[in-house]
Order: C-alpha cells, then sequence, then structure tokens
C-alpha cells in the first residue's frame, strides 16, 4: 500500500460499533472537510480522500499480497466495510491542495520496488527521471522499511514531498526536497519508483562502479518483448552478485568471485544456454548484468542461483584458509532474501534464492 501522511488527527480509532457512519459522514460533508479517513478492517485497510466533504478517490488492499485497488472499486469496498462492526476509522485533516495531490497519484503504478541507495544512485537516478520527463512519485523508506516520506515529480521535476516522523503530523514542504534527497542518498534507505505503467524509466543498462553504486541509465541493451518483472529481476540480481563480489574480493585478491563465477557458467552452459559468457547474450561485469538472451524470468533465476552454487564449490579451492566465506555468504543472502522478501514473492522467485541457506 501507498505511504500515505498522516494529516491533523481529527479522529483516531473509532470502533464502527459505536459510530454512526451515515452521520459522520454528513458532517464532513457540511464542515467542507479536507482529508483522508482510514479503514482498517480484519479483511482489508484502505483510505478515502475527502476534498470539500466529497470522496474523490480511495485506495485499498485486502491482503498481506493482494494487488491494491483504487479509484471508484475501492471506494465502494472500504464504504461496504465501513458498515460492519468490527473494524476502526481514524479521520486526518490535511490542505485541499495536499489531498488534490496524493488523490490523483493514486492512478499510477509501481514499475520498480526495492532499491536500496546502497547500490542505486538516487542523484543520478532522479537525472535519469528529469531527462525522460517523469511523473510520479517515489516512496522512500528506511534501510527496516520503515517508512521515511514520498516524493513527487511531474515532467521529471520533483514538485512536493512530505515526510512521515514517527509522531505528529506528516510534514509537507517542496523548500526540504533537496535535503530529504540527500538524507536518502546519505543513508542506507529503500525506495519504490511509481508512474504511469508501460512508460517506465528506461533501466536497460546498469553501470556501477567499484564501490557498488548504481546508475541507471538506458541504451536498449535489453529487449523490449519482456514479460512483466524483467527490469526489476535484473535490478535484484544484480544487488545479489555485487554484494557477494564485494565480500569476496575483500576477503582475497580482486577478481576472485568473477573467474569463479564466470568457470560456474561455463560448467552449467549445457543446462542454462542462455547464460554461457561465450554466446554473448549474459555477461556480468563490474557489478552489472546486460542479458539480450531468451528466457524466462524464473529460468533466468534458476539459472543465475544454480551457477552461483557451482561457484561456492570453487572458492573452497581458491580460498582454502578463507573457511569463513561460505558462512559469511549464506548469513548475506539470508539478508537479502529477508529485506528482499515482498518483492522476491511477487516475482516469485523467493523458494529459488532461498534454497542457497539450505
Amino acid at each position: 500500500m501507498m505511504i500515505f501522511p498522516r494529516g491533523e488527527v481529527v479522529h483516531k480509532n473509532l470502533s464502527t460499533v459505536y459510530t454512526d457512519l451515515s452521520a459522520l459522514f454528513a458532517t464532513l460533508k457540511l464542515e467542507n472537510f479536507c482529508g483522508a479517513i482510514e479503514i482498517d478492517f480484519p479483511k482489508g485497510r484502505g483510505f478515502l480522500f475527502i476534498d470539500s466533504g466529497e470522496i474523490i478517490n480511495g485506495e485499498i488492499r485486502t491482503g498481506v499480497d493482494s494487488e491494491r485497488v483504487i479509484g471508484q472499486e475501492a471506494i465502494q469496498t472500504l464504504l461496504d466495510f465501513s458498515k460492519q462492526k468490527d473494524g476502526v476509522i481514524s479521520i486526518y485533516r490535511l490542505l485541499p491542495e495536499q489531498v488534490a495531490l496524493i488523490a490523483r497519484n493514486l492512478n499510477f503504478e509501481a514499475l520498480f520496488k526495492d532499491l536500496s541507495t546502497h547500490f542505486v544512485h538516487l542523484d543520478q537516478f532522479l537525472l535519469k527521471l528529469k531527462e525522460e520527463k517523469h511523473t510520479g512519485f517515489i516512496e522512500v523508506m528506511t534501510k527496516e522499511h520503515h517508512p521515511m516520506g514520498v516524493l513527487f515529480i511531474e515532467g521529471g521535476e520533483p514538485v512536493e514531498m512530505f515526510t512521515t516522523p514517527k509522531t505528529g503530523p506528516s510534514v509537507f514542504g517542496r523548500m526540504s526536497i533537496p535535503i530529504f534527497i540527500e538524507n536518502a542518498a546519505q543513508h542506507r534507505a529503500f525506495f519504490n519508483v511509481y508512474g504511469k505503467k508501460g512508460e517506465p524509466p528506461l533501466v536497460g543498462e546498469v553501470v556501477s562502479d567499484q564501490k557498488g553504486e548504481v546508475l541507471v541509465g538506458g541504451n536498449g541493451a535489453e529487449p523490449a518483448e519482456r514479460e512483466d518483472g524483467w527490469k526489476e529481476i535484473l535490478l535484484l540480481f544484480q544487488e545479489f552478485l555485487s554484494s557477494s563480489e564485494r565480500l569476496v574480493d575483500s576477503l582475497s585478491s580482486g577478481g576472485t568471485f568473477k573467474k569463479a563465477f564466470k568457470t560456474a557458467l561455463i560448467e552449467r552452459s549445457e543446462e542454462f544456454g542462455f547464460l554461457d559468457p561465450f554466446a554473448g547474450e549474459f555477461e556480468y561485469k563490474n557489478g552489472t548484468i546486460l542479458f539480450t538472451g531468451e528466457a524466462g524470468r524464473k529460468d533466468f533465476a534458476k539459472g543465475i542461483i544454480e551457477c552461483f552454487r557451482s561457484t561456492l564449490s570453487h572458492f573452497e579451492e581458491a580460498l582454502p584458509r578463507e573457511r569463513m566465506v561460505p558462512l559469511k555468504l549464506k548469513a548475506g543472502i539470508e539478508s537479502f532474501v529477508e529485506h528482499r522478501r515482498e518483492a522476491l514473492k511477487r516475482l516469485d522467485i523467493e523458494g529459488i534464492i532461498s534454497s542457497l541457506t539450505k
């Protein structure tokens, strides 16, 4: 569910057992109320956005792994839920322009999820969005995945933002945008990018430096005819491989990981021909994956993981004195799976990667 701002609290945790909702909505209309109503039930949770007492948009999610529903369908579902007796309602006051901003951005869909500022250079990413005149928003979370705030972008330019403090109302303010971006870039944070489906930022090529910072560009390295989720798959596996490479190479001479991984690719090329380094369809270099071959998402994921499994066996020979490498890699993989669990589940590859920890 999208990170929503909490405005000034008007009512908090009203039980639907004791709340006359028809009277509540009538009062809000008389007051020309502007803000948001949060409705939380066992079967679902969502928000209604109110402008001058009228419901203008809404969003609901009816389960952890369910798709978000927006618009009239979400509004009707939330109103139906609100008639039941096992929920709570909270009401937050916002300025009219803030309500309008949130309501019109609800229609955007997630293009990229759980990108890490440890690997994706946020400043450069925003420059790319500016070049492409992207319109949408970016949710930013701490490394523990606690909401930090939302940055709104129109025509490639950051136009507004709000932060979400642990206590008190959310803070809006476009003047704080540079500081917000700087703080997110300096601290390890995660972010989700939303925009119009079918017009995602180009991420065909991701360039990485030796520190693991990823700059997003796009020169057509990835074929356009891909099933949904391919760009996210490539970003996830770039993070997975590059973090493993840095760990291994920090305990040995540079190039140890790359050499072992390439050997594994060759060994498994008969089974996973699309990863054969001599076929020219797959390349992993300097923390970057370039793939122009043909493979389904799950086949690609399975190929990478099986080749990685073979890579682990080569470290015993390459690093006979570093017996902690397998244990450290396992801990790193477990951490990766934990922090990317939602994305891995959505892409249906969690089990494939988790198999390395068993």
